[in-house]
């Protein structure tokens, strides 16, 4: 099976059946941790990166099994981790926890980890490999709170907005800004901002453009889904008066 990089994904484990499935671009993760020195450590990082990317997405998988809505697989892939739902949740209360729950598995992940690796002994590898994995967890949850739809920040300012507005017009009020921050993701180094804790791909060109060619491309498919599926219901809204509607009265 092959992912949205053309990789080939290999099927790791199950959680709560859902199937965890990893995609060979995360090689490049591998590749900017083996820079920073020890190879265990670097080796350890990314084992903790993964775990906690999943563990991010199981937030979104469960709590939108709450609503009903059941997830196929998750991908790890280079630009961090996909839940692959059957559907998003349609009230917009249920989308705003589901879109939520990531980013809060994040920041009690980089509580717990930081405050573990307090009480290890402060030369050990573990102890700095589970500081920096927890400073990472945070910095990932607060980079994923961005406008950036559809990604998590992206979704719940959709989910706010669906309470003024109907869902295909807040789906394009939020494809819109997050177009505005795919750009500003490009033009980062252009404008001197180079390093920003809350963006943890830092100064790499490469993994911002791939995120920024993702939140430009994946926001406009799913206005495009919200639109037909608005299209749709008001279709069949008009059918189905039609049908019950009793013929006019002719004299």
């Amino acid at each position: 099976m092959l992912s949205m990089f053309g990789f080939k994904r290999i099927r790791l484990f199950e959680v709560f059946g859902i199937p965890i499935y990893l995609d060979w671009s995360t090689i490049f993760i591998a590749l900017m941790f083996l820079q920073s020195g020890s190879i265990l450590l670097s080796l350890g990082l990314v084992v903790l990166l993964l775990m906690s990317i999943v563990l991010h997405e199981l937030g979104h998988s469960l709590t939108a099994r709450l609503f009903g809505c059941n997830t196929r697989d998750i991908t790890l892939s280079v630009i961090g981790g996909c839940a692959s739902l059957e559907r998003m949740p349609y009230k917009a209360y249920q989308e705003l926890l589901t879109a939520a729950a990531g980013p809060i598995v994040s920041f009690v992940l980089g509580i717990v980890l930081i405050v573990v690796s307090y009480f290890l002994p402060g030369n050990s590898l573990l102890t700095i490999a589970l500081f920096i994995a927890g400073q990472i967890n945070f910095t990932l949850g607060l980079f994923n709170l961005l406008p950036g739809f559809p990604m998590d920040g992206g979704r719940i300012f959709r989910s706010l907005a669906r309470f003024f507005m109907p869902r295909a017009k807040a789906t394009y009020v939020a494809m819109v800004v997050g177009r505005v921050v795919a750009v500003l993701l490009v033009l980062l180094p252009v404008l001197g901002i180079t390093n920003i804790w809350v963006i943890p791909i830092g100064g790499s060109f490469f993994l911002r453009l791939l995120i920024a060619v993702m939140i430009w491309t994946e926001g406009y498919r799913e206005y495009k889904a919200a639109l037909q599926e608005e299209n749709f219901r008001k279709w069949t809204q008009a059918d189905f008066e039609a049908r019950v509607s009793p013929p006019p009265y002719d004299m």
